[in-house]
This record gives structure tokens, C-alpha cells and sequence, in this order.
């Protein structure tokens, strides 16, 4: 398996004007304004008695640029490179230092966790379930790795100067050092996700190469050891055997690309675990976009041989409204595989969609496709990019949409409460709104594609320009 770089990486500190955890700082998808991130902290703690995650302790995850969060729903992140500090440094680095303080000893201290937390706070607040409670509901029943979260809780709090333990028992490693290769142009995804999308940003003159670097280094101040449109594995200097310890002890493995199984390192590490005979006492949480797969019966084969797969599907509408969002994505394909992996009996399918200013009226349509697999899907609302949020949806599809879901049954219109809400709560931001627009025709006309021929009712903040009739 090809993991360790053969080339040196040097990595400077970068002098920013402003703190590169500035670039963490909260943005509502819905309201104009700043929350109060610090207040609704105080009420979700006095309604649920702790705000408490498992994430920081007893989990690991590193994204495609090298740079470790302490969850995927944080922008936050340590501001060393894993090719500086390896996978089991970043356990000591003080984003996660400060974060476990603060949760062990009851929010005495809680600047850390308003940085960090800041998504779940909100929606948590707003009365609605987050990744957060996920994650400590996925623990319930693995009794060692909750046994390992009590030790590492206790050494906290009992050790508050001492040098934080590498775990001997990892719940869930999402580690994504692999790149970004990715096959999708989806409107809410972002170049360091997706070598796709990188390079449509750089062909509309959106952003140059050097920018998106920029990006990354406001983020850590530091320098990066790659080069967009895309990420490579040779660009995430780790160590293979530290690499392996760390999956060897973990419970469940997150595979999440760029695209997952068009990066050939997590096949690999499939078949690792199966070889290994690991797989039988390990969870896979795997997210696909289920398009552009060469040899998909071989990965379902590997699948089936783990104790369980919850198999996330990351689309946004049931059809092809899923293809204009996720371009250039080909819904017969998806839907096949989807089918495919669902026939696994050791597997669970969920769908993931976002709250986005096209998707958010239609998320009646993911509720009734997902009646067929028994699953409700779940939906996350959009905060970057800063012009795709629902903040930048008009009033007239607003209005539209809360109309066309307030017309379905009342088993249907409380199944689609969250959607519903968001949009009665939005408030409309013309700036971020016309940015909106501007970004879209740019990428129809690129892509040769048009929003009206899916979704119609935009027609009239369209109707000046004749590309759109």
C-alpha cells in the first residue's frame, strides 16, 4: 500500500494579520446577523444538563489537507500538519487540549467550545438533532470503547497539565490524507474536498490555484504541502505502521473521499481488514456519491465480509434533480448502485442531503424515496459556500416551497418539520442572494446544463439573460 511520501515536505508558520481560528468563526446558515453561539450554549446546557462529545476524546479525523478537526462538523482544526506531528501527535496538539478540558470539567471554561461547537450549539438550540448526538448515540453499545471514553474522561479531569494518553481503543478514525480526487462538481462542496470542484472554481476565474492555497493557510497558519486542483496521498507525509496501529484498534472505520471508492487507498484498506481478519469485529460508515464505480460488485463483495456498514449515500433529491446538484452525476447509475448495496445483509442504508436554496423544497421527495428502505433520511443545513446558503433564497421560491410542503399529509409535513422551520426562520440577504445567481449562471453555462429544466420555479430570477429562453 502506498501511503508514505516519498518526497520532503518543509512546512513554514505563516505571520497572518488575523488568528487563524478567526477563520472558524460562527456563521448562521439562516440569520444575517452573528449568533450568539455563547447564549444558546448556556440554554442547550440548562435544557440537557451537559453538552458533552465524545468526539475530541476518543476519535480521529483528518481531512483530505492534512490538518486534523476535532470533528467533520467544525471548521476548526489543529494548526499542524499531519506531515509535522504524525497521526498520534495530533492527539496533544491544543485545539483538541482545550476542547477536552472544557467538556470534562462541566464547561467551567467554555471559549474552546464555542469556537468549535458552534454548528451543533445552533441547532441544537433550534431544537433539532446534530452530529454531536450521533456520535455519542453510535457509542452505546461498543462497552470497551465507552469503558476506554471513561478512563480518558477521568484522566482528564484528574490530569489537568499532563500530556493527554493516546487512546488504546479508537471508536472512529476518518482519516482522509488520501486527496480529494473526486468526480462531482457539487454546488456546496469545496476544492479542498473535491479536485473537481477545484478545478471548475479555477476555470470560471473564481479562484486561482494560489487562492485556494491562501485558504488553507488562513485556516492553520501554515505553509501547505500541495498543489490545486488536486490532493495527492504523496502530499500527506505519514507513517504506514502508525497508520495501521491506528485502524488495528479502532471500532469503526468512516470512509469519505474526495470520492471514496475511486481513491484506491480504501480499497486497500479494505482489503487489509479482510486479510487480516479484522473485518468481522469492525463497523464501516462509508459515504458515496454511488457514481463512476468500474468495479462495484468487487466493493460490495469486500463490504460484506465487516460486522455491519452503515452505507451513507451523499445525494440530494431522489432522480435527476440529484444530478443537476451533484453534476455530473447520472441518476439510473446511482440508483442501481444504491439497490446493489442495500441487498448486503449486513448493511444499512441511509440517504444525506443539504439544506441548500434549491434542495430545501423538495426534501419531501428524499422522505418518500427513503419509505421504500425503511429509513428516514437526514439532512444538514449549508454554511459555506457563503453564497449557497439560505440565506441567499428569495422570497417568491420561498414562499413556493413552504406552499408546496405545507401541501402534504401531516405524517409527511412533520417528517419535513426541520426543513420547514429553516425556511419560516430565514432571513434574506440581497447581496449573498445576487452572488447566488451570479455563481449559478457562470457553472450552467459552463456545464452546458440549466437550473430551469429541474427546477422552474426560479424562472423569473433568470428571465434576463437569454441563455435561459
Amino acid at each position: 500500500m502506498k501511503i508514505t511520501s516519498k518526497k520532503e515536505i518543509n512546512l513554514e508558520r505563516i505571520e497572518l494579520k488575523n488568528n487563524p481560528d478567526d477563520f472558524a468563526n460562527a456563521a448562521s446558515p439562516i440569520s444575517k446577523d452573528k449568533p450568539d453561539i455563547g447564549y444558546m450554549l448556556n440554554e442547550v446546557i440548562k435544557k440537557k444538563g451537559e453538552f458533552f462529545c465524545s468526539q475530541p476524546f476518543i476519535h480521529m479525523y483528518i481531512p483530505t489537507y492534512g490538518f486534523a478537526h476535532p470533528c467533520c462538523n467544525t471548521t476548526m482544526n489543529v494548526k499542524k500538519h499531519i506531515a509535522e506531528i504524525g497521526i498520534e501527535g495530533v492527539w496533544n496538539q491544543p485545539e483538541l487540549r482545550g476542547l477536552r478540558d472544557e467538556m470534562a470539567n462541566g464547561h467551567k471554561d467554555r471559549e474552546r467550545t464555542i469556537k468549535t461547537c458552534y454548528r451543533c450549539i445552533e441547532t441544537e438550540y433550534l431544537g433539532f438533532s446534530t452530529p454531536r448526538m450521533a456520535y455519542n448515540n453510535d457509542m452505546k453499545n461498543d462497552h470497551e470503547e465507552l469503558k476506554e471514553l471513561d478512563r480518558l474522561v477521568k484522566f482528564v479531569r484528574e490530569n489537568p497539565a499532563s500530556e493527554y494518553p493516546v487512546p488504546d481503543k479508537i471508536h472512529t478514525s476518518q482519516i482522509k490524507v488520501w486527496g480529494n480526487y473526486c468526480n462531482l462538481k457539487c454546488l456546496m462542496c469545496s476544492a479542498e474536498d473535491s479536485s473537481s470542484v477545484a478545478e471548475e472554481w479555477i476555470a470560471l476565474g473564481e479562484f486561482t490555484p494560489e487562492e485556494i492555497i491562501q485558504r488553507s493557510e488562513k485556516r492553520s497558519g501554515s505553509t501547505v504541502p500541495f498543489t490545486p486542483p488536486l490532493i495527492r496521498y504523496e502530499d500527506n507525509n505519514i507513517d504506514e505502521e502508525e497508520f495501521w496501529r491506528t485502524i488495528k484498534k479502532t471500532k469503526r472505520i468512516q470512509l469519505i473521499g474526495g470520492e471514496t471508492f475511486l481513491i484506491k487507498q480504501y480499497i486497500q484498506i479494505l482489503e487489509k481488514c479482510v486479510e487480516e481478519g479484522w473485518a468481522k469485529d469492525k463497523k464501516l460508515f462509508i459515504f458515496s456519491n454511488n457514481y463512476g464505480y468500474p468495479k462495484m460488485e468487487y466493493i460490495r463483495d469486500l463490504l460484506a465480509q465487516f460486522q455491519k456498514v452503515h452505507y451513507k449515500c451523499s445525494m440530494e433529491l431522489w432522480g435527476p434533480k440529484n444530478d443537476y446538484i451533484r453534476y455530473p452525476s447520472k441518476w439510473a447509475e446511482v440508483e442501481k448502485n444504491i439497490r446493489m448495496m442495500h441487498a448486503l445483509p449486513n448493511t444499512n442504508i441511509g440517504f444525506a442531503m443539504t439544506l441548500n436554496p434549491i434542495s430545501i423544497g423538495y426534501v419531501d421527495e428524499a422522505m418518500e424515496a427513503g419509505k421504500e428502505f425503511g429509513i428516514t433520511p437526514s439532512y444538514f443545513n449549508v454554511t459555506r459556500p457563503s453564497w449557497f446558503t439560505l440565506k441567499s433564497l428569495p422570497d417568491d421560491v420561498r414562499d413556493f416551497y413552504l406552499d408546496r410542503l405545507y401541501n402534504n399529509s401531516y405524517d409527511m409535513i412533520e417528517k419535513c418539520t426541520k426543513a420547514i422551520e429553516y425556511l419560516e426562520k430565514r432571513e434574506f440577504d440581497e447581496m449573498k442572494y445576487h452572488s447566488m445567481i451570479a455563481h449559478i449562471k457562470r457553472r450552467d453555462k459552463l456545464r452546458k446544463d440549466n437550473i430551469l429544466n429541474y427546477f422552474p420555479e426560479w424562472k423569473n430570477h433568470f428571465k434576463d439573460d437569454d441563455y435561459y429562453g
